[in-house]
C-alpha cells in the first residue's frame, strides 16, 4: 500500500517515530502536558502528522482510544488553543499522510 510516492512502511516508521519524540522528547513537553490534562496517557497515544511553525507552535494529529483522530493545536507559548475529535480522517489525509497507518497501528494495538 502507498499513499502517492510514500510506503505504507515508511508511514509506520514516521508514526513510530513521531510517537517516540512525543513521549520522550523535551521538546515535546508542552503536547505531554495536553495529554495529561485530558487524561490520555502519551504511552497508549500515537502521533500521527506534526506541523511546526516557525513561532514554535505546533499544529498536529493524534491517535487516542480504540482509534479516535484528534486534531490539536498548540501556540507558541504552549498553550492549547484547538482540540477537536475528527470523525471522518479523510478530512486529515491532505495534511497529514500517515494518518491512515496510524489508526490501522493503534487499532492493531501496535505501539512503538
Amino acid at each position: 500500500m502507498t499513499r502517492g510516492l510514500i510506503s505504507s512502511g515508511e508511514l509506520r516508521l514516521e508514526v513510530a517515530k513521531l510517537t517516540s519524540l512525543m513521549r520522550d522528547d523535551s521538546d515535546f513537553s508542552d503536547l505531554r502536558d495536553v495529554l495529561t490534562s485530558k487524561d490520555l496517557p502519551p504511552g497508549d497515544t500515537l502521533l500521527a502528522g506534526l506541523v511546526s511553525g516557525e513561532d514554535d507552535s505546533q499544529y498536529g494529529v493524534l491517535v487516542v482510544g480504540a482509534g479516535e483522530c484528534v486534531l490539536f493545536e498548540i501556540d507558541s507559548h504552549g498553550s492549547l488553543i484547538r482540540w477537536e475529535v475528527v470523525d471522518d480522517i479523510s478530512a486529515l489525509e491532505d495534511d497529514f499522510d500517515a494518518i491512515a497507518v496510524g489508526v490501522e497501528m493503534k487499532s492493531n494495538g501496535e505501539l512503538p
